[in-house]
Parts: structure tokens; sequence; C-alpha cells
């Protein structure tokens, strides 16, 4: 499965579900089993620096788990509605959820990434991935971001969303494996090359321009 370098815009907060809220709805969850409702809860639980998304494929259970806990009256139930809305499947654009809470005090945000529409985007095929794999070697922890995109294991493979510090730290990456400095650089193929440098102005424009990176083998 070739590995996707596509990109991704984040819209502005549509749900803000404050800590009473929060609190209600996971009362909710526990009264009527929570193993019913995983995406929901994994929304409910999240506190991280790091984001959280749910991708395709979690998108499209999280309106039929709202539909299940039933009809929620006053200002929560709005706002499950809209959650229901906007992770509801578009046949126009590819979306994620995205949920943001730093601290357990704090409110808990949902926006959405959308694909950027005839946005530059590159990748490697399956022949550059499996050079990737001979020219990382053993050294993965040094190419955290990079290593996303060596041949896949297993199906599904997880999706990886960068955000700016990220992408800037993947291109580092790349460029410390195409460097004359890198001790494996005679591991490196000239068509992973020219396909690793392809990558580059995709990761650049993403940077200029405030866009999310999404890695995607598929």
């Amino acid at each position: 499965m070739p590995a996707w370098v596509k990109l991704m815009k984040e819209s502005p907060t549509l749900v803000i579900l404050d800590r009473e809220e929060l609190e209600r709805l996971d009362a909710m969850l526990g009264h009527l089993g929570s193993i019913r409702f995983p995406r929901v809860q994994r929304l409910v639980n999240h506190v991280s620096e790091e984001f959280l998304f749910l991708d395709g494929p979690d998108c499209s259970h999280l309106p039929g788990e709202i539909a299940k806990l039933g009809k929620v009256k006053d200002p929560l139930g709005k706002k499950l509605d809209e959650i229901r809305r906007i992770a509801w499947p578009s046949p126009y654009s590819l979306r994620f959820v995205v949920a943001k809470r730093v601290q357990k005090s704090r409110p808990l945000s949902l926006s959405i990434f959308e694909m950027v529409p005839d946005g530059p985007s590159s990748g490697l095929n399956e022949d550059a991935q499996e050079d990737l794999a001979g020219a990382l070697g053993s050294f993965t922890r040094e190419f955290r971001y990079l290593s996303e995109m060596k041949p896949a294991t297993g199906y599904p493979e997880p999706d990886v969303i960068l955000d700016a510090e990220k992408t800037i730290q993947l291109v580092g990456e790349i460029e410390l494996l195409l460097s004359e400095s890198n001790k494996n650089r005679s591991r490196v193929t000239p068509g992973l090359v020219r396909q690793l440098q392809g990558i580059l102005p995709v990761l650049h424009h993403a940077m200029d321009e405030g866009l999310y990176v999404w890695l995607s083998r598929a």
C-alpha cells in the first residue's frame, strides 16, 4: 500500500462541551453501557497536550452512537446533534472530527479536519517504501515520522496527522536521510531520493499555509 502525504485544514471550533456537560454525558454512557459508545467515550475522556482525531471509519460510526443515546433535551442535546451533523460522512470531502482539551477542568472543543481540495500531495510507492525501510535500518528513533511511511505491517494502519511542529520535524528527518553526513546514505536509492524530494515541497507548502499533514497508508 503506498504511503500518501496529503494536506488538511482545520475548521473553526464548532462545538464546545463544558465540564458539567461532559460529566452528564459520561454519566449517560455509564448508565447505558459505555462499551456501546467507544467513539463518544474517547471524546469524553480526552485530556492531553496532543489533539485527538477520529478518522474516517470512526467518524462514520459516531452519528450512530449519538443516535443510540436517545433524545437529549436542552443545550447538551443541541450540541450532540451538531456533533452528529459534522461527523456525518460527506460524498464531497474527507473529514475527521478533532477533539482538544489540555486539562480535565477545561472545556472540550470539537472541530474538523478536511482534506484541502485540489491541494498538492505526494507520497512513496511500494518500491520506495521498501527502499525506505532498508535505508532507515534500525535507526527508527531518529526518524520518528518518516518511519510512518514504511510498508504497512497490518490493515488498517493508524493514520497520522502532523501539526506545524511535527511537520518541521519530518522535513528535518528527510533532509537528514538525504544528507551526505548520513552514515547510511549509501542505502538511499535514487528512486527513494526522487520521491522524498517530491514530498518536501508539499511539506513546505503546509508550513507556509498553516495546514496539517496527513500521512496515510492505504
